[in-house]
């Protein structure tokens, strides 16, 4: 498959749990993240093609704002442990201060090595 990433994903440092905006149900746990997208890791598959309104919340925010967008499930397969899926995420709609919300938190990890 060839890579269409713009932007290089970092591994997430820190627990990132991700939840549905509408129902608040948790989604799933983020693996990988830049502010174009993210890697999934999660007990229900997600479906390829369809959009997502998601939110996470960075735990070492002042604010405790989660950071909310949509995102398309670009692809999704079965990981090695049982009801446990990876999928891939375009984020396609987020607003400014949230990409840099999302630029600032990835830096923080990388900042402390």
């Amino acid at each position: 498959m060839q890579e269409k990433r713009h932007a290089p994903r970092k591994p997430a440092d820190q627990i990132l749990d991700v939840c549905d905006q509408i129902t608040g149900n948790q989604v799933g746990r983020v693996v990988n993240i830049s502010a174009e997208g993210f890697m999934l890791l999660s007990e229900e598959p997600m479906v390829a093609g369809s959009v997502y309104q998601l939110k996470l919340t960075d735990p070492e925010s002042q604010d405790k704002q989660p950071i909310k967008f949509g995102a398309e499930a670009v692809w999704c397969t079965e990981a090695t442990q049982p009801n446990s899926y990876w999928s891939g995420f375009h984020i396609i709609d987020i607003e400014n201060e949230d990409v840099l919300s999302i630029d600032q938190m990835v830096l923080n990890w990388y900042s402390e090595e």
